[in-house]
């Protein structure tokens, strides 16, 4: 592919992408297609891959993770990407406005750099938990709210999120049940009384499951609550610590961008849920689609820096 023999000709790379999940892999189409040399590193770990079917992404309902990310780096290829089973071990900034990207099998040096590594969850110690994470057990209803309807739900996590998100439940199961140990405030009991959200005072100690199968609760105080599905609100940081070495982050490692992605840094973005927490999947895709054209346009304006100085 051209792309391709441009970049061993100069030696400089115009884009490297740190992750190959949606925002990333999306970037990577409009990069490629803007003919401008790119290569996506995957280091292999996706949030999304814990999920069995994807939902509410126009075109791709029910279809597995696997099967989204397989087709869109087809799609990347065919016009000259080159994807690289790797891990992005360390970014430098170096002379000339370039960045020294070390992964565990290669050195590139490159005109930009697009992070796109996503997020964690910050499971809470909890027995029985990790092993139902991203399968019964979930963190927003938008995705799998539908498949839920009118099945027993229990939710807990952090106090100041767990009100609005029994709350917002209840749009597909009337069977919502909140665990905590702290009170609402009166507001809040009025509006999970009203839409039949049961509240239990206490902490939820372990999950039962049987045969793989999530079966429901136990608390701290020896209740057995039955369920159907886990809700958990709780934290999340950055995946990933490359762009705190670079550009300014939050104190959970989320990097400070406008509105299309671009750090403090010149020449670095970071896309999708590195720097968007809450979005969905169409917003990781739609991050990347936006960030295209403004890599693009730097790099028109890196190359005239050199022709009409």
């Amino acid at each position: 592919m051209k792309n391709k023999i441009i970049a061993e000709k100069s030696g400089v790379i115009d884009v490297v992408i740190i992750g190959a999940g949606a925002a990333g892999l999306s970037a990577a189409l409009f990069l490629v297609r803007a003919r401008r040399s790119t290569i996506i590193f995957d280091a292999g770990s996706k949030r999304i891959s814990s999920s069995k079917n994807i939902h509410e992404l126009l075109g791709f309902e029910n279809k597995s993770p696997e099967e989204f990310h397989n087709l869109g780096e087809k799609e990347i290829v065919k016009y000259g990407g080159d994807i690289r089973k790797e891990k992005v071990l360390k970014i430098e900034a170096i002379s000339n406005n370039l960045f020294a990207v070390q992964s565990t099998n290669s050195f590139v040096t490159a005109k930009t750099v697009v992070i796109a590594t996503g997020l964690i969850d910050v499971i809470p110690e909890i027995p029985g938990l990790k092993e139902g994470w991203g399968k019964d057990i979930h963190v927003c209803p938008c995705f799998t709210g539908y498949e839920l309807h009118n099945k027993k739900v229990v939710v807990f996590g952090l106090q100041d999120r767990i009100g609005q998100l029994s709350k917002f439940l209840t749009a597909w199961t009337n069977n919502v049940t909140v665990v905590t140990n702290q009170p609402f405030a009166p507001t809040w009991i009025k509006k999970l009384s009203a839409v039949d959200v049961q509240v239990i005072n206490s902490e939820v100690a372990s999950v039962i499951r049987s045969n793989g199968k999530l079966k429901g609760v136990i608390t701290s105080d020896g209740q057995k609550i039955s369920c159907d599905a886990i809700f958990v609100s709780t934290s999340m940081q950055a995946s990933s610590n490359l762009a705190s070495t670079l550009c300014k982050v939050d104190e959970f490692g989320f990097a400070e961008t406008d509105a299309v992605g671009q750090t403090s840094r010149p020449g670095l973005w970071v896309i999708g849920n590195a720097n968007d927490p809450i979005g969905h999947l169409a917003h990781a895709i739609a991050s990347g689609t936006k960030v295209g054209p403004m890599v693009t346009d730097y790099l028109l304006e890196y190359s005239l820096a050199d022709l009409i100085k």
